[in-house]
Parts: C-alpha cells; sequence; structure tokens
C-alpha cells in the first residue's frame, strides 16, 4: 500500500520537471551574430478564409529585396488579399543591456543582448554570449519609450533600436503577385 501511494506521487512529480523543463530556453551554440540582414519567416499561420485587408494604400514590389526592388503596382486600401509567404527581415539588430543577472540565459549585469525578430507578444529572436535563441520570452526587456516589461521582472533595457520589416507576398484579387510591408496589412483578428 505504501509503495502505491509513493508511485503516485513520483509519477506526477517526474511529469512536473519534464514539463518544466520544456520551457527553458534552448541555448543554439552560435560564436558569432547571425550575418546581417538576417532574415526568417515568422512562423505564424496568417492566411484566413477571407483573407486580410489592407489597411492603407500601399506599394507593391517584385521582391522584397531592396537592391533589386522594382515597383510593381499598388494595391488599394480595404482590398482583401491572400498571403503566400511573408519575410522577417532584420537590417540591425535591437542592442539590449542587461540590468539584472538573468540565470536562465547565464547573463550578468552589464551583458549585451542582441535582439532579432520580433515575433509578437514579448517573443524574439536573440543572440547573447555565444547562444542563439529562437522565438524565446524575451518579456523581461523594457523598450526605449519604457513599454514592454512591468514589473520585477524587468532586467534589461533597449539601449539603441535596430531596424527591422515584416514583408509580405500576397495575391491580388486580380491574381497579381507582389511583396508589400506589414504597415500596409491589417493584421488584428
Amino acid at each position: 500500500m505504501h509503495r502505491r501511494r509513493a508511485d503516485f506521487l513520483i509519477v506526477p512529480a517526474m511529469l512536473l520537471c519534464s514539463i518544466a523543463s520544456l520551457g527553458a530556453p534552448k541555448c543554439i551554440p552560435a560564436a558569432t551574430p547571425p550575418k546581417l540582414p538576417a532574415q526568417r519567416h515568422s512562423g505564424r499561420s496568417l492566411s484566413s478564409q477571407g483573407g486580410l485587408r489592407i489597411q492603407q494604400l500601399g506599394q507593391l514590389y517584385d521582391t522584397w529585396k531592396p537592391a533589386t526592388r522594382r515597383q510593381v503596382g499598388t494595391v488599394q486600401a480595404g482590398s482583401a488579399v491572400e498571403v503566400l509567404e511573408d519575410l522577417i527581415v532584420i537590417d540591425s539588430p535591437d542592442i539590449v543591456r542587461v540590468m539584472q543577472p538573468i540565470e536562465e540565459l547565464k547573463l550578468n549585469q552589464g551583458d549585451q543582448i542582441l535582439r532579432y525578430a520580433h515575433l509578437g507578444e514579448g517573443f524574439f529572436d536573440i543572440w547573447a554570449n555565444g547562444c542563439w535563441y529562437e522565438d524565446l520570452d524575451a518579456s523581461f526587456i523594457i523598450e526605449p519609450d519604457g513599454g514592454g516589461c512591468g514589473g520585477e521582472k524587468c532586467s534589461a533595457k533597449v539601449t539603441k533600436p535596430g531596424l527591422q520589416a515584416w514583408w509580405f507576398r500576397i495575391k491580388l484579387p486580380d491574381g497579381k503577385t507582389g511583396w508589400t510591408q506589414s504597415d500596409n496589412i491589417d493584421l488584428g483578428d
């Protein structure tokens, strides 16, 4: 009887430990930060049955790449479009200074974090001290305007904002395709 009771306690404890380790940040060793411009897909599902709407008049380009980009048209405000793909392009990462130790990332006061793609709801890709972290909950960072983190868990602050753009390859109702920036698209639910 006592052995069964012990088994009932051990199994939930093991389960809790394995669940807790799923949330631990995973360091992907990287001696140097990614080369710029860095790119990644957002990983978000952006298509809905009715498509997304263009919220303001926007330019349509043949590519997102600045060196060869040509405007191929415009897309009117209110148009429903289908998103074929998206790409976050980081020309320079945000520079973040650690103000208090961040144990789970092995960072000390004064260390620097390079913050890359903003993935929404406080999640980012970051590089720090030889580690690359994808889709990390970085809600411990205070933004330059004082937004972002609030409360006791704030342990880092953006000291220099970077430059990134979120591009979408879209299909217009007439079948024409091209690239436009996120500023033109209503991403609200």
